[in-house]
């Protein structure tokens, strides 16, 4: 029994070095919810402990963010394991070879990518 849970933790352990992004969005979207009520009651003391007013929003579509994230970069590098390889070991050194204004580029669009992507989320709550 002691082998299989040193053989366990070795497995996950594992995982975490190969995964981290992954494996710590969800872990931080899940304090990001408990954290939530405090900040929400510090705010607005008149608020419900899961009230679905102006400020949970934000909160839901910063959870729902970290949990698309974790899941899509799960998937991502299962099924295109040549991609999730790519851009873990050869997207910096793509992006070094890019021009000033080729790289400001990739950086507002992915940046801008994100806001929007953040802007829908709290659109698909209601």
């Amino acid at each position: 029994m002691k082998n299989f849970l040193n053989n366990l933790w070795k497995k996950i352990v594992d995982f975490c070095k190969k995964n981290p992004i992954e494996v710590f969005a969800l872990p931080l979207a899940f304090i990001a919810w408990r954290l939530s009520t405090n900040v929400l009651r510090w705010l607005d003391p008149t608020s419900a402990t899961y009230d679905y007013g102006i400020f949970q929003i934000i909160i839901f579509s910063i959870i729902q963010f970290f949990v698309f994230f974790s899941v899509a970069w799960v998937v991502f590098k299962t099924i295109f394991g040549t991609f999730g390889r790519f851009l873990k070991y050869r997207i910096k050194d793509e992006f070094q070879s890019l021009t000033g204004w080729q790289k400001i580029k990739v950086t507002y669009a992915v940046f801008f990518a994100m806001i929007m992507i953040l802007a829908y989320l709290s659109n698909t709550v209601k």
